[in-house]
């Protein structure tokens, strides 16, 4: 607050001085009386003061709710403009401060603002000229009143992750382009800048799940655990698909990735792929939680999308038909009945006989050809890391590849941001060293799911034979009902269920205290899902459909912008 004089009091004063040398009488009056002027001046200073400390009091409080209306504004976003839209973008905001700070403080002047943006970092000074009252006697009629105010975005700590639809139907319309468009400015946007700029915030841990009809974890992650994985088959679902009288008791899910060949000297070891556990009821439900894995019930059978027979289309049909003398074919060790009937329990042994993938030859992982991997995510979650680097290059390669079961992605997503195993670590970066996830309900970590997707839960029920479905994370809907992760093998039912999972965890999700944001991408959605993913996310504001590329990525900007502005705090 600087003090300005507004004109001269030489005037005045030497006409009271030549009034007091005129006046000889009563001399010791005169002179108290001339005492007493810088008295009056002392106490007029005191009495305008007290007025001007809580006129600024008041000011300062109409700046501080102006800048906080201009930081919570998605317009405050400016880091993407340069040149005439940052001038005019400008302008536009300090006029909406200017309104705010009218609105809040009635002055008796114009009232000048002047806003600056850097980063996260918002900041308003404004002033106007404040009249006095008895202070104007001493020739001070006005002082300069100033106010500054500064807002720090996202000084609440945030721990995000991005669940991405990474389906076959996202390689149409430039959609997987838009999703990583739309994912790398969510992250500019929370990170105040590029990469090359803000590798790393002691305020963000962010993670990334793409899903397909399942998802594949990194097994060279920092956050990674065997122990989360069935390896030795304890777990039924990891011999669902093995024949229990023909096949040795060592081959499950995961054994029988170590037995196929990528070329003819090397085999494959697992990919990461993760199938969803078994359906239960109370404790003993693991299907739509994140608990944690720790014996057989609970640990994720590896993923292994069978072989399905060759006579017709029962899904994933990677090894050819041939004698039963014939090594790696689909009737090797078989009778000539099971191998040329086409009843379903002779079609079932076919596609549950382990010989022909012993020592067979299926190549290297692609999403142009069919595997142990068909359905699956081609690309790997990224677990919570303060390295941003880690998930800017995952979104780069995310491959759009297989059909779509959004609550095994979703579900996924809780478990990575969830506070217990799996994923119960953060990785360190740079000079932030590694530590754990926040716990449900912190006071300090905010915890932020988004979702996107761009279709309707799909595993084309009722298609592929006995199988009732193509390969998932939940097995084939043709499973024996003990085993069966879909809770049904009626073919009416089967998509329902499915929707119902998906309803199910993001129920959990926002429940353990986690926002939910949720968007829907392209005309593949239905009217049904609309509604479904509406109600899935937390409410107004976390949900939108997007029809274009364009439209994704301004709604993820305004994800990133409405983190953000539940995060800002007035730094003085």
């Amino acid at each position: 607050m600087e003090l300005q004089h507004s004109d001269s009091c030489a005037t005045w004063k030497k006409r009271l001085l030549s009034r007091f040398l005129k006046d000889t009488s009563a001399t010791v009056t005169q002179i108290f009386a001339l005492s007493t002027i810088p008295i009056f001046l002392a106490a007029g200073a005191a009495v305008d003061g007290a007025r001007i400390n809580d006129e600024h009091s008041k000011f300062l409080a109409a700046v501080d709710a102006a800048v906080i209306a201009v930081a919570s504004d998605d317009r405050a976003s400016v880091q993407s403009l340069s040149g005439a839209q940052l001038n005019a973008r400008m302008l536009e905001l300090e006029n909406l401060a200017a309104t705010y700070v009218n609105k809040n403080y009635h002055a008796s002047g114009e009232i000048a603002v002047d806003l600056t943006i850097t980063g996260q970092k918002v900041k308003l000074d404004a002033n106007f000229q404040f009249p006095t009252t008895i202070m104007s006697l001493a020739g001070i009629s006005e002082i300069d009143m100033k106010a500054s105010s500064t807002v720090q975005k996202a000084m609440r700590p945030i721990e995000l992750v991005m669940v991405m639809d990474t389906t076959g139907s996202m390689a149409s319309s430039g959609k997987i382009d838009g999703a990583k468009t739309a994912a790398h400015n969510l992250l500019q946007t929370l990170y105040g800048g590029t990469l090359g700029n803000e590798p790393r915030s002691e305020f963000l841990r962010t993670a990334l799940v793409p899903f397909a009809a399942a998802v594949k974890l990194d097994t060279a992650a920092y956050d990674f655990n065997l122990n989360w994985i069935d390896s030795a088959g304890d777990n039924p679902n990891s011999k669902v698909n093995w024949d229990a009288v023909t096949t040795p008791v060592a081959w499950n899910n995961y054994y029988a990735w170590s037995r196929l060949k990528k070329s003819s000297t090397a085999y494959h070891t697992w990919n990461g792929c993760v199938e969803a556990r078994a359906r239960g009821t109370g404790a003993t439900d693991y299907h739509n939680n994140d608990a944690t894995p720790t014996d057989g019930p609970t640990r994720f059978p590896a993923y292994f999308s069978v072989d399905t027979p060759s006579e017709s289309s029962y899904g994933y049909d990677y090894i050819s038909k041939g004698a039963i003398t014939t090594v790696n074919t689909e009737c090797y060790g078989l009778t000539s009945t099971q191998c040329t009937s086409t009843t379903t329990a002779n079609l079932r042994i076919k596609q549950e006989n382990y010989r022909k993938y012993d020592g067979k030859k299926v190549g290297t992982e692609s999403v142009s050809t069919d595997g142990p991997w068909s359905g699956c995510a081609a690309s790997k979650v990224v677990p919570m890391t303060y390295d941003r680097a880690k998930v800017e290059a995952g979104i780069d390669l995310m491959n759009a590849s297989g059909p779509t079961n959004i609550g095994e992605g979703l579900s996924w997503g809780w478990r990575v941001i969830s506070p217990g195993e799996p994923f119960a670590k953060v990785e360190g970066s740079g000079g932030l060293g590694a530590t754990t996830i926040a716990p449900y309900g912190d006071a300090r970590w905010q915890k932020i799911v988004v979702l996107m997707t761009d279709g309707d839960n799909d595993l084309s029920p009722g298609g592929y034979g006995f199988n009732n479905t193509i390969y998932s994370a939940n097995g084939l809907a043709g499973e024996p009902t003990a085993n069966n992760r879909f809770s049904t093998t009626t073919s009416s039912a089967i998509q329902g269920s499915m929707d119902t999972d998906m309803l199910t965890v993001c129920s959990n999700v926002k429940a353990a205290g986690i926002q939910l944001y949720v968007a829907s991408f392209g005309s593949g959605v239905s009217t049904a899902t609309k509604t479904r993913l509406q109600s899935c996310s937390s409410g107004t504001g976390y949900y939108q459909h997007a029809t274009a590329p364009t439209d994704l990525a301004a709604f993820f900007n305004h994800i990133g912008q409405d983190v953000i502005n539940k995060s800002i705090y007035v730094s003085k």
